[in-house]
């Protein structure tokens, strides 16, 4: 079921990005240049060791949500809620989670605007490569949001745009701009159009900010689960 909920887009480059050019990005996922492949097997570690009961799982900006319905499958899930601002991949997605055989909603909507006014309770919220682009001031808002969420006992895992501390987002994009030679599954045309939604939307944390986030959020602790090999993204699990 897809539920239209009001919502606003980030900036013009993220709505281009996720809504108009959404094979441009499921290449990147297919070639796995986000190193989405390490992140999504660390979660579906995590949801095996710790989730051995039923347990309610939010996906903010799930696109076609095809990588975490891969983690849950053969998990104890028992709902999956996901949102989006991309009407595209939320289609996908409908076809997607059935494999999951539990309950399921999916969601029209810019999450920024829907955390704060979300009413169904999650065990664990899952949050990949997004909330950087909100600026480090709107951060807490989503991150206080999903506290509430999860309540006493859940848990946030986000896999996000992380610098080493003293790194600034200048240095960060250089380092994103040094693997263009890598991506030679996208033309120029592709490249040019991922790295210039990058460089205006994208706001990576250094490591001690995202754990001061969290600490900020609630949150009672903050692991460092996996680091992509280019140090570009990091995983972390904040429990509340």
């Amino acid at each position: 079921m897809t539920e239209a909920v009001p919502s606003d887009v980030h900036s013009g480059s993220t709505q281009a990005l996720f809504i108009d050019s959404w094979q441009v990005y499921r290449k990147m996922v297919d070639n796995d240049y986000l190193f989405h492949a390490g992140a999504y097997g660390c979660l579906r570690r995590i949801l095996h060791a710790d989730f051995g009961h039923p347990f309610r799982f939010l996906d903010v900006a799930c696109g076609d949500a095809s990588m975490s319905v891969r983690a849950l499958n053969g998990t104890a899930v028992s709902h999956y809620a996901g949102l989006d601002i991309s009407e595209q991949a939320l289609a996908i997605a409908a076809e997607n989670v059935k494999a999951l055989g539990c309950t399921a909603s999916l969601h029209a909507c810019d999450f920024a605007c829907a955390l704060p006014n979300w009413k169904e309770p999650a065990d664990l919220v899952w949050i990949g490569l997004s909330l950087h682009h909100l600026q480090t001031g709107a951060k807490p808002d989503a991150m206080r949001a999903i506290r509430s969420i999860v309540g006493d006992g859940g848990r946030l895992m986000i896999y996000e745009d992380a610098s080493p501390d003293g790194e600034s987002r200048d240095g960060w994009l250089a380092r994103w701009d040094r693997q263009k030679s890598h991506w030679t599954a996208y033309t120029e045309a592709e490249w040019s159009s991922v790295t210039a939604h990058v460089h205006s939307s994208d706001y990576p944390e250094t490591d001690s900010v995202w754990r001061q986030l969290g600490r900020d959020a609630g949150f009672s602790r903050v692991d460092e689960l996996y680091q992509s090999p280019t140090g570009l993204f990091r995983l972390y699990s904040f429990h509340s």
